[in-house]
């Protein structure tokens, strides 16, 4: 194959984002039956787990309750909990049978959320309990909540927001003020071109999955897509994804930008290179062309997601979201959920902002 020939003066304008540094995602670790993890802007989440011992067991679970604080000096505790509960529109926290809380049941994301002295009062009490419990009106535990390494993962946050031995920590706490520190989400820089529809024909793309090293992995029913990224000038570009083998309940694909070059004296035809990133996919893995897995596309931002189970419940895995500048994907965001054991609820463990390049503006979430 080809490669791509681009044209280094189109892209002079992204010399800030280029010089951008480097995504470094952050790590979840587990403390007993609870997860934890920090992403680049210091903001934290705990999420607690199913017991070990229950196995898949999850109908007395119900889960997860998380804890989520930001750092800075806007320090903002949260304590959230997911329930699926029908007919039911207030909760009782009771951790060790200790009533900590009450309050309403929400339609949303998050039915129950907890926030500002109430959050801490509650923290508090998980960090010296046991079991959490939550009730309905009629006394029907709605979810119950082993709160084992809830005080570790606490501290770790404290660790990493630098709270340990200040009087702002949840669990180290020390008699020094805290001094918020400054932390600059990184901002990527984006060029994306003129709307245009042109995208590979057919045959095109199946001689590209022919010569492609998802050729030996391809069975059954394949789909291989391309989508447009626009035109400047003569120049069209395109984003492939090849269809490179397929599980139970992950299927992978290969990307490629594709471009083509309209010359009214000459037939040329699409050149097709493998998508390059700023840090590859965590399927494909550094050092091999990047592989992703359920991948996704938005279109009108120039998105490319890739999402990858752990298992068919979802309760685990990693996912990333990159965005378009030009040139290459570069990583916005990602999270992941190292433990099986019932947390739909992913940690945060990147993230990053970006904004035209034409725009002088506040960068776009």
């Amino acid at each position: 194959m080809s490669p791509i020939n681009f044209i280094a003066g189109i892209f002079a304008t992204l010399a800030a984002a280029t010089a951008a540094p480097a995504a470094q995602p952050g790590e979840v670790l587990s403390f007993k039956n609870w997860a934890v993890g920090c992403d680049n802007g210091g903001i934290c989440r705990a999420v607690s787990l199913t017991p070990e011992e229950l196995g898949t067991v999850f109908d007395d679970v119900h889960g997860p309750v998380s804890i989520i604080r930001t750092a800075g000096s806007e320090d903002i505790l949260r304590v959230r909990a997911t329930v699926h509960v029908d007919d039911i529109d207030r909760y009782r926290m009771f951790v060790d049978d200790r009533l900590v809380d009450t309050g309403p049941i929400v339609e949303g994301d998050y039915p129950i959320e907890i926030v500002g002295q109430d959050a801490r009062k509650v923290v508090q009490s998980i960090i010296q309990g046991s079991e959490l419990l939550l009730k309905g009106p009629d006394d029907k535990i709605i979810s119950k909540i082993s709160l084992a390494g809830s005080s570790a993962a606490l501290r770790y946050i404290d660790q990493q927001q630098a709270r340990a031995g200040t009087k702002a920590a949840l669990v180290a706490k020390g008699s020094r003020a805290f001094q918020p520190r400054t932390i600059g989400i990184p901002l990527v820089t984006v060029d994306h071109w003129e709307n245009a529809a042109l995208v590979p024909e057919a045959t095109a793309l199946v001689a590209l999955a022919e010569d492609s090293k998802c050729k030996d992995d391809r069975y059954g029913l394949v789909e291989d897509q391309a989508y447009p990224l626009g035109k400047r000038g003569n120049r069209y570009r395109a984003l492939v994804l090849i269809s490179c083998g397929a599980g139970a309940y992950n299927f992978s694909s290969a990307p490629y930008i594709g471009e083509y070059v309209e010359n009214s004296d000459a037939e040329s035809g699409w050149t097709f290179a493998p998508a390059k990133f700023d840090r590859q996919p965590s399927w494909g893995g550094e050092g091999t062309d990047p592989l992703l897995v359920n991948a996704g596309w938005d279109e009108q931002n120039q998105i490319l997601s890739s999402y990858g189970k752990g298992r068919g419940l979802g309760d685990c895995g990693k996912a990333e979201n990159y965005v378009w500048d030009g040139d290459m994907f570069r990583l916005i965001e990602a999270s992941a959920m190292t433990e099986c054991r019932g947390a739909h609820e992913w940690i945060t463990i990147w993230r990053a902002n970006y904004r035209q390049a034409e725009q002088s503006g506040s960068a776009t979430d």
